[in-house]
Formats: C-alpha cells, sequence, structure tokens
C-alpha cells in the first residue's frame, strides 16, 4: 500500500506538471493571437481578409478554453494528491521539542519561502518584459520595411548572382543606379520564396538619405544581425517565462507544504552526480534523522543549487514538506551567512530505524576456552623471546653480526604469522561449539 501510495503521488504531480505547461503553452498562443489581433485592428490601413477576424477570434476563444481546461484538471489532481501526502510520517518524523530551533529561527525561516514564489512572479513578469520587447522590435522592423517599400526611390536593378548557404540565409546580389548614376551593389536577403536568375531585372527599392538602405517589392531584407537578436530574446523570454511560472507555482506548492509539516532536524550529506556521464541529474542529498531513520531526497532544479554544499557531509539541516514539494534548510550557504533553502523531492519514502542487534548470551565454555587460548599463547610468546634473547646474545658474544642480524629479524617477524595461524584455530574452535 506504500508503494502503491508513493507511485499515485508521482502520477498525480506528473499530471500536475503537464496540465501547468500546457496551460502555459496554450496561453502564450492565446496572448500571441491577441497581440496579432490587436495590432491588426490598430495598423493604419490594415484590412481583414473574408473570414480573417472571425478565425482569429475563434483561435482566441479555443486557447482560452485549453487554458482554463488546463488550469481546472491541474487543480483537480492538486487536490487528489493533497489528500495522499497528508501522511506526513511517511516523510517526516515526529517532531522533537526543540529541533535546532535554537540556532535558526524556523518560523521565520518558513516565512521567507514566500519571497521565493514572489521573486519567481517577479521574474515572470521581466520575461513578458522581454517577449514584449522582442514583439516590438518584430513590428518595428515590419513597420521600417513597410515604410522603406512606400516612401523610397524605385529603379530597375540586375541580379547579378544568386547564392544558397547552409548556415545562413540566401542571398541575391544585386547592381542598382542611384541618384548620381553610380551603380551600388548589395546581397539582398531571399526569404520570399520567388525564384531568381542571373541577369534577370528587378525592382529595386532604396533609402534616398541612405542608399545602402535597400530591398524589393518581394524581399524585406532585414537585417540578420537584429532578426537573430530578436530571435534569441524570444527563446530566451519564452523558456525563461515557462520556467519562472513553474518555478512561483512549485515554490509555492513548497511554502505550503512546510507550512503544513514544519521543520525536521537531520543530518545531510550532498552528493552530486559525478562523473559527468549521459542520462546525468541533479544531486542527492542523503538524509539521516535523529531518531535513526533515512530518506533520499534529490535537488530540483533551481537557482538554489546544492553541488557547493558537498564539501562538508553530515552537516545540519532541516528538512520541512511532503513527497515531490520538500526543502532542505541549510543553517548558511557556501559563501552566505544566511540559512539557504534548497528545493528537492523525495526518491523513496522514510525507512525505519533499524532496531538495535540483541546481545550474544555469553556462553562459559565458550569464554574459557578463549581464555586458555590466550593464556596458552601469551605463555608461548614469553618462551619464544625469550629463547630470542638469549639466541641474540650468545651470538653477539661470539662476534657473528650478520647470523645476529638475520636471527634478530626473522625472530621479530615470525611471531605475526604464528599469531595470524593460531587465533584462526581458536575462532573455528569456537563457531564449531
Amino acid at each position: 500500500m506504500t508503494l502503491g501510495m508513493d507511485r499515485d503521488t508521482t502520477t498525480h504531480r506528473q499530471w500536475q506538471n503537464t496540465f501547468l505547461a500546457g496551460a502555459i503553452v496554450f496561453g502564450f498562443a492565446a496572448l500571441g493571437v491577441a497581440a496579432g489581433t490587436v495590432f491588426a485592428l490598430t495598423a493604419p490601413g490594415h484590412v481583414f481578409e473574408v473570414g480573417e477576424f472571425a478565425g482569429e477570434l475563434m483561435a482566441f476563444v479555443l486557447a482560452a478554453a485549453l487554458v482554463l481546461g488546463c488550469v481546472a484538471l491541474g487543480r483537480r489532481h492538486d487536490r487528489r494528491r493533497a489528500a495522499l501526502v497528508a501522511e506526513h510520517e511517511r516523510w517526516l518524523p515526529g517532531p522533537a521539542e526543540r529541533g535546532g530551533r535554537g540556532q535558526v529561527d524556523l518560523d521565520v525561516e518558513t516565512a521567507r519561502l514566500r519571497p521565493l514564489v514572489l521573486r519567481s512572479v517577479g521574474l515572470a513578469f521581466v520575461w513578458l518584459a522581454v517577449l514584449a520587447g522582442v514583439v516590438a522590435g518584430f513590428v518595428a522592423m515590419r513597420a521600417s520595411a513597410d515604410h522603406l517599400l512606400k516612401t523610397g526611390t524605385r529603379v530597375t536593378g540586375e541580379v547579378l548572382g544568386v547564392y544558397q548557404h547552409r548556415r545562413s540565409s540566401d542571398t541575391i546580389y544585386v547592381a542598382y543606379p542611384v541618384g548620381d548614376g553610380h551603380l551600388r551593389y548589395a546581397d539582398i536577403v531571399w526569404d520570399s520564396g520567388r525564384q531568381y536568375t542571373k541577369g534577370q531585372q528587378i525592382t529595386v527599392v532604396y533609402d534616398q538619405a541612405d542608399p545602402d538602405r535597400v530591398r524589393t517589392p518581394d524581399e524585406t531584407n532585414d537585417d540578420e544581425t537584429w532578426l537573430w537578436v530578436l530571435l534569441i530574446g524570444m527563446i530566451a523570454g519564452a523558456s525563461g517565462l515557462v520556467f519562472s511560472v513553474i518555478a512561483a507555482v512549485n515554490w509555492r506548492r513548497r511554502h505550503r507544504a512546510v507550512s503544513a509539516t514544519g521543520w525536521r532536524i537531520a543530518s545531510v550529506t550532498v552528493v552530486p552526480d559525478y562523473p559527468v556521464r549521459k542520462g546525468r541529474h541533479m544531486p542527492d542529498i542523503e538524509v539521516a534523522y535523529r531518531d535513526g531513520t533515512r530518506i533520499t531526497l534529490r535537488a530540483a532544479t533551481s537557482s538554489h543549487g546544492s553541488v557547493p554544499l558537498k564539501h562538508e557531509p553530515n552537516r545540519r539541516a532541516w528538512i520541512g514538506g511532503t513527497d515531490r514539494d520538500m526543502v532542505v534548510l541549510f543553517p548558511h550557504g557556501r559563501w552566505r551567512e544566511p540559512p539557504f533553502a534548497v528545493p528537492a523531492y523525495a526518491l523513496n519514502l522514510r525507512t525505519a530505524a533499524k532496531p538495535a542487534a540483541a546481545p550474544v548470551p555469553e556462553d562459559p565454555e565458550q569464554t574459557a576456552l578463549a581464555q586458555r587460548g590466550l593464556r596458552r599463547f601469551l605463555i608461548a610468546m614469553a618462551g619464544w623471546y625469550s629463547v630470542l634473547i638469549t639466541s641474540c646474545v650468545v651470538l653477539f658474544s661470539l662476534d657473528l653480526v650478520w647470523p645476529l642480524f638475520f636471527v634478530g629479524l626473522v625472530g621479530s617477524l615470525a611471531p605475526v604469522p604464528l599469531a595470524h595461524l593460531y587465533f584462526a584455530r581458536i575462532r573455528t574452535q569456537l563457531e564449531g561449539r
């Protein structure tokens, strides 16, 4: 039943994360559709095609409905999982009288988990601002290209070459006359899909104030450097927003879990996943509670990493939360004095303390046999060293240096293997009884 419950809690947490990711993805889709529709409505001269506005409205409604559905299903699994993890003793022992409260104010540290939620929410808004800046950049780039098409000078140019590149955008190399009659040459990004041939006459539009700024009616010729900057910003903003939202939700769950369970003092050891190999994971945290029970946690992905804390095995810490929403509170980090909270999740349930081994009753016969064996060994060693000392004295008096060295060395080392053999024989006799 315990293992079954452990699998159920893990399954519910996986579904929670799936629906959370789905809500974020569909939320992005709804925001994108809404932003595109608002831009089209406010852009001067834009005319909707037949059914375009209705299609965008239906897409927004569908995306919003999917967001609400994912949120509802995620909350449903959250309630089911909360009922399963209500039994705290599966991950934490009973609360101690003090539990290290004199060293760290645990109530304050529980309250300090809430700012981590707010920090993640703030980062989410920062990444939203980055995405807004990316959208503004794309809009400005598109507006600049449209403005050049409307106000630029149109001349007839010639295609001097058509080039397809593996690692960059395809280009056409064109020559076009400017106002002073001189020919200018430019590489124009070819991304419209239109076919060009060498020697073909095409219309070229250039800016009189800056003749190097050029495009064609079909090719916008956007600045590739800025385009890559915006694309990287879009990827970073989208990824950062997703991770920030997930971090905010997870820290909120951990704060609620720790508020419900409190903290338990323990000895912990951070075990990084070394050496580097495929399928690496975050560091494991071996936890030994004071009642003798143990549990293995794994650090969650977070800016509050645990790898720098690997240099102090069996260090004091406090554990709070349950199942997938646990926190390891260290008295201080590696470079900072305030307590340092590391998010983690349980890899297994808490294992019971091993009962102390019952004392082996003493056998009088075995005791007497061991004592007799020890007395005999001591008598034998005394006789051996007496003979050895006497032999060394005789050899020394006869001035036999090399025989003296040989007898002294061998005679001193010989009792070591003899003692092993003798006590092995005594041990065999005792086990036979």
